[in-house]
């Protein structure tokens, strides 16, 4: 069953759909011809797309009329069409001059008709017991949109390309300055970065304080957990974000200083969010935190700028797939499609192989299961870490991936395990908000 919309309505988008080129580029992926409930609207714009789509202009009404009569079945008549077309032009144009409107309407009951086929394709995936395919096939529906974007045109950009304007400059910093010398300043959205260690040498303490840079930025933050619990992320964030000891945050005076150090926080950067989420450990899929931003933006009013996932290998790929470094890949590719779709920075981290416990310097030879995994980050690094540096509190990053920037470099750094801070070594300050 078609949409229901006025026939004026649909009179209106069929005479701008033959007239106006622009408003075809924007509807053609969007309007079939079955969304039209009166029969002759159906043939007359599915005779527009033929056409134009053949001779890649828009065909003229007398194209229209011979085409339609050279597909009549008996018992029609070419008259209705031609009278239809002659009704279609004695429109009032003054009711198409607004074609945003027409825009509108066109790209709602699209969407409209869109999800009405992915429930019906969804009942067939929930018989099979396909929930991931549910999954799949709601997200398309949901992204259905008349926005044209062709892409960039090379030769007639050349000017923009090299505008030093300051739009192009990163504006997620790490929180190692060196690194950020050679980023311009840091990372960028619909970019994937990633931080690679063995179990134990702080993957999860590396994207806490990533995220509490991010919100110094006064950014959103989205942080889904696959492994500790919310509160014990929230923990963890409480002593990088107020510098006070971890182990004495249950005391207290020490909660009397923290909650005094969190307003004084959260006033100075007062556009910055914070949402941590926990799911079971491999249950989740790229697909489920696609589910919960969709939860967010319509009950919370929130959109993040970075997405940290910790970590990759307690997701599962959206589609089953057998092979373990396969299934990491695909992962790794899905979180990088979540950064461009979201318009967003996603941060996620990953195991090493055994080898990398042994190793004095982790590379991409390291990698746990999977080298496919890291083909698609934009940037990535391990954190390095022996014996004697643990009881002195130091560990070395090493650069191991930059899509854009230098790479193969090492960037000493310390860690205060009393408060869990992480900085760069090089650095006497210390990074990042003073709450004093």
């Amino acid at each position: 069953m078609a949409y229901k919309f006025s026939e004026d309505i649909q009179r209106g988008i069929l005479y701008l759909s033959k007239t106006d080129n622009d408003f075809y580029v924007q509807t053609a992926d969007l309007v079939q011809a079955d969304y039209f409930d009166y029969p002759a609207h159906s043939k007359i714009y599915q005779t527009i797309r033929d056409y134009t789509n053949k001779y890649s202009k828009l065909p003229e009404d007398s194209f229209i009329v011979e085409e339609i009569r050279s597909t009549l079945k008996e018992g029609e008549h070419i008259i209705e069409y031609e009278d239809e077309l002659e009704y279609i032009n004695k429109l009032d144009l003054s009711a198409t001059e607004n074609a945003e409107y027409y825009l509108d309407i066109a790209e709602d009951f699209a969407k409209k008709e869109e999800m009405k086929q992915a429930i019906k394709d969804s009942v067939v995936y929930l018989k099979e017991d396909k929930i991931g395919a549910i999954q799949e096939r709601v997200r398309l529906a949901l992204l259905i949109s008349r926005n044209v974007d062709t892409g960039h045109d090379y030769y007639a950009s050349t000017p923009d390309r090299w505008a030093d304007d300051g739009k192009d400059a990163g504006e997620f910093p790490v929180i190692f300055p060196t690194c950020n010398e050679t980023l311009r300043g840091g990372h960028s959205r619909k970019e994937l970065c990633m931080v690679v260690a063995p179990p134990g040498v702080g993957k999860s303490l590396y994207l806490v304080n990533q995220a509490s840079e991010c919100l110094m930025q006064n950014k959103k933050v989205l942080y889904i957990s696959l492994e500790m619990s919310e509160v014990k992320i929230g923990r963890r964030f409480d002593s990088v974000i107020s510098l006070l000891p971890y182990n004495q945050l249950r005391e207290p005076s020490v909660q009397l200083s923290l909650g005094e150090r969190m307003k004084k926080f959260r006033s100075t950067f007062s556009d910055s969010r914070l949402v941590i989420k926990e799911f079971p450990t491999g249950q989740a899929t790229v697909n489920t935190i696609r589910a919960l931003l969709n939860q967010l933006k319509t009950r919370n009013d929130f959109t993040p700028d970075m997405i940290c996932v910790d970590y990759l290998e307690l997701l599962r790929p959206c589609r089953s797939i057998d092979a373990e470094y396969m299934a990491q890949q695909r992962i790794s590719e899905e979180l990088r499609g979540l950064a461009v779709e979201q318009n967003c920075l996603v941060w996620t981290a990953t195991q090493t192989n055994r080898q990398g416990r042994v190793v004095k310097l982790i590379t991409d030879a390291e990698l746990g299961d999977s080298y496919g995994k890291i083909r698609t980050t934009d940037w990535a690094l391990s954190l390095n870490q022996t014996e004697e540096e643990y009881a002195n509190g130091s560990m070395r990053a090493y650069i191991l991936k930059a899509r854009d920037a230098k790479q193969r470099y090492i960037v000493p750094i310390k860690i205060d395990y009393k408060t869990l801070r992480m900085s760069e070594l090089a650095d006497d300050a210390e990074t990042g908000y003073n709450t004093e």
